[in-house]
């Protein structure tokens, strides 16, 4: 069905400016009490602009994202180019008098851009994105964040029209119910990310993450994706492409297969998923509970003497690592920033500062996996040494929570 005509503002699938381009953008930092959460920024087409938050403040700016890109609407509504959008909010602060903003006191999470702020230049979207989130892979685009359909139709009709069609790339197939051969990708340093998979009986071959690999392995997913989908298209079928993947040279991001590796068999990709969910390069990670979270709200209150015992527990944990400094209580907004950015360990999990918090203030108990490890312990916590807080560290750094701040040039 061919649409009747284009959108009030003329752009096809998206109410404002357009989320990616392919040429160069400049940028502004976002601050938000006192940390640089991001960057703002607009492309040089003046069509296209966006937030990109910073990874290790996902807590505290996690509305963020959202009230900048009602910012943006409105500046797009207004009739404003994007760099212009940006240029708006230069030294411009909410008024926490605002009715808008007493009906709703998100918008103060938004953050601001410092008074005296000038434009930063980027060559890509790719390179801010690098630079805001040192080692972190962007989600790939789609060619409607370009303005046009896969087959190049501009969204925008005035600019031309051509067939109508949507399709998603060809590739191999995702699953299989037979065996599966697969080789390890590495870093390196010896990380295993994941595992490259190919079914012994079918054309089936895809990249599977490993648990331990964190966000690392999981980055490591969009380079695989593309080079499976350029050999697919090739006619390689999938096993040969198994053996294809060693010629690719080691990448930062995509890891590499060695030349030498030996291809392993599962009896099933299910064994090879049970594999790649072990833990051993890196410790199982605890999240803050989160408000609003059906999960967090079916977790059982835990007894007057359990609950004690568990918090003894939490609390003696190895100290990792700890800003010193404190995120808002989701779960009690009108209180002081008092949830502590830190994180222990013993030697098994790492738990951020607000799962003992929330224990003590509000009784939700850890999630039910760390629940049930402590239970198993006898709530006491094992002897550590150094090697534990290093393997925790390490785990951090795999999340991409030990990360060194970007550099604005």
């Amino acid at each position: 069905m061919v649409p009747a005509g284009p959108p009030p503002n003329g752009k096809w699938g998206y109410s404002g400016y357009r989320p990616r381009t392919r040429g160069p953008v400049v940028f502004l930092p976002v601050m938000l009490d006192g940390n640089h959460v991001g960057n703002l920024w607009a492309g040089t087409d003046d069509e296209s602009a966006g937030f990109i938050r910073r990874d290790e403040f996902v807590e505290e700016a996690l509305v963020t994202p959202a009230v900048w890109g009602g910012r943006l609407d409105e500046a797009e509504r207004d009739g404003l180019p994007a760099r212009e959008a940006l240029r708006r909010w230069i030294g411009r602060m909410p008024d926490p008098e605002d009715p808008d903003v007493l009906d709703d006191p998100d918008i103060l999470e938004g953050g601001h851009i410092p008074a005296g702020s000038t434009e930063q230049v980027a060559d890509s979207y790719e390179a801010l994105f690098e630079l805001t989130n040192p080692g972190a892979t962007p989600p790939p685009p789609s060619s409607l964040m370009f303005g046009e359909l896969p087959d190049g139709t501009p969204l925008d009709r005035s600019k031309g029209w051509g067939p109508l069609s949507f399709e998603l790339p060809v590739t191999y197939g995702f699953t299989t119910s037979g065996p599966v051969r697969h080789l390890p990708v590495v870093r390196d340093d010896g990380l295993v990310l994941g595992y490259l998979w190919a079914a012994v009986n079918d054309n089936a071959a895809q990249y599977l993450p490993r648990a331990d690999a964190a966000a690392i392995g999981g980055a490591a997913a969009n380079p695989w994706i593309l080079r499976l989908r350029e050999l697919h298209a090739e006619g390689v079928p999938a096993l040969d492409a198994l053996e294809r993947s060693r010629t690719y040279p080691p990448d930062p991001t995509a890891g590499h297969v060695r030349p030498d590796a030996r291809a392993q068999e599962s009896a099933s990709l299910d064994e090879l998923q049970r594999h790649a969910s072990v833990y051993g390069q890196s410790l199982r990670l605890a999240e803050n509970p989160i408000p609003g979270d059906p999960n967090v709200g079916a977790r059982p209150a835990l007894d007057p003497q359990e609950r004690d015992a568990v918090l003894n527990y939490l609390r003696e944990g190895q100290a990792v690592y700890d800003s010193g400094q404190f995120f808002k209580d989701g779960f009690d907004p009108a209180q002081p920033q008092q949830v502590p950015d830190n994180y222990a360990t013993d030697g098994t999990w790492v738990w951020r500062g607000g799962t003992p918090y929330h224990l003590e203030h509000h009784g939700i108990a850890p999630e039910p996996d760390l629940l049930q490890h402590i239970r198993d312990n006898g709530f006491r916590l094992p002897q550590l040494s150094s090697k534990d807080r290093q393997r925790a560290e390490q785990t951090l750094r795999l999340h991409r929570l030990l990360v060194s701040a970007p550099t604005l040039q």
